[in-house]
């Protein structure tokens, strides 16, 4: 009896159940808050080793290039091999590379130690939802899943606002080595509290055939749409918060970097925006709720143009409620028109999402250089009529 109970997926009245929740949380708070930790202090690194912000912003996309070679490889083998595995050894890569970074004493060190880090940091999100699939009861999987993106947003919300307030008041080597402090932390607790993989089994497919099952998705013309909105939606999203710091630290507002850290607070609402969004989806269908999160989106980023700093301040709430419904039922979408290898469509549509991250950070520097703030919300806002105009997303239900 108790063997055949071992077998079963946990339900939410299973304490095991709670230890996953937990062991994913604190894991994506570390992961997502070390991915985008750098985003608010590019200006330190401008004026510390005297480079462009273009240059600098190679401390958020050197990490993101990686991160998606990561996604892929290390989620095709926690696909075949087992999750837990590669989650340690991604946790445990993170927070050693952390810990070296302000021991380094040249830029291209830090870029180099970041171009590392970004490939074992994928190793969370590129097992966190396999693991949860298979040792989570299908009931409780919705509510499981909730709680980690949660904490995806939350890691991302926390790791800016805490690099900012931080490295004001002390130094950016400060604020990497308490992170890293924290990663050992997490390290010690998710070890404790992730369960054993028991429902996990090794698939017989060969390699070659576990790969052309993943790559089908690519020809077909109702997911590529949703993948090419995941890579522009984030190329949008991306570059308006990577070049947000050099805009308020400058003429006319010169805020503190802790000041400026704060509006990372916006993040909240990308917490609390997906769950109300799936509530209302079933009535007025994903892509209507998408629709509106492209409006907010569209909004938000106008606001921002313009400089008096409360409409900077909605617009910026607006940007972040308007992506992440987006961001959530787009993904939701790719989930439901996938009919198979439903996985390899989600790996898809986050190496897109990623991409997005690696050229909004790096490759529109040269607008911000040459433009400043009008080169980057008048950039965003063609991106997406471009997204509204990619053919079938209306048709998609």
């Amino acid at each position: 009896m108790e063997h055949h109970e071992k077998a079963l997926p946990y339900t939410k009245q299973n304490p095991k159940f709670w230890r996953i929740i937990l062991a994913l949380a604190v894991a994506s708070l570390l992961i997502f808050s070390t991915l985008y930790v750098f985003q608010p202090l590019l200006p330190v690194f401008v004026k510390e080793f005297n480079i462009t912000p273009t240059f600098s912003s190679l401390l958020v996309s050197s990490s993101v290039i990686t991160m998606i070679i990561g996604l892929f490889v290390l989620g095709f083998l926690a696909d075949r091999y087992g999750r837990r595995t590669i989650m340690n050894i991604s946790l445990i890569v993170t927070v050693a590379t952390l810990f070296a970074m302000p021991f380094a004493t040249e830029f291209y060190l830090i870029v180099a130690l970041r171009f590392l880090q970004g490939f074992f940091i994928a190793g969370i999100p590129a097992a966190a939802m396999g693991y949860l699939g298979d040792e989570i009861d299908r009931r409780h999987l919705s509510l499981a899943m909730t709680f980690y993106i949660a904490s995806n947003a939350l890691g991302g919300m926390g790791g800016r606002v805490f690099a900012g307030y931080f490295t004001d008041l002390f130094s950016w080597q400060t604020t990497l080595l308490s992170l890293s402090g924290f990663g050992v932390v997490v390290i010690v607790l998710f070890l404790i509290l992730l369960p054993e993989e028991r429902l996990f089994e090794q698939k017989p497919a060969s390699i070659s055939s576990d790969l052309k099952g993943m790559f089908v998705h690519l020809t077909d013309m109702r997911l590529i749409p949703l993948f090419v909105m995941g890579l522009l939606l984030q190329t949008m999203f991306t570059a308006v918060w990577t070049y947000l710091p050099f805009y308020l630290h400058g003429e006319p507002f010169n805020w503190s970097l802790k000041l400026i850290s704060f509006t990372y607070f916006a993040y909240a609402l990308g917490v609390i925006a997906p769950p109300l969004a799936g509530r209302i989806s079933p009535r007025i269908g994903l892509s209507s709720v998408l629709f509106g999160g492209l409006g907010l989106l569209a909004i938000g980023i106008w606001l921002t143009a313009i400089q008096y700093a409360p409409f900077i301040l909605i617009g910026l709430g607006m940007i972040c409620t308007g992506f992440f419904i987006a961001h959530s039922m787009a993904a939701a979408l790719v989930g439901r028109t996938a009919t198979h290898h439903k996985s390899g469509a989600s790996s898809f549509y986050l190496i897109n999402y990623y991409v997005g991250v690696a050229i909004g950070s790096t490759a529109v520097g040269k607008l911000w250089d040459h433009f400043a703030w009008i080169g980057i919300t008048s950039t965003s806002l063609l991106l997406l009529i471009v997204v509204l105009f990619l053919p079938k997303i209306k048709h998609l239900k």
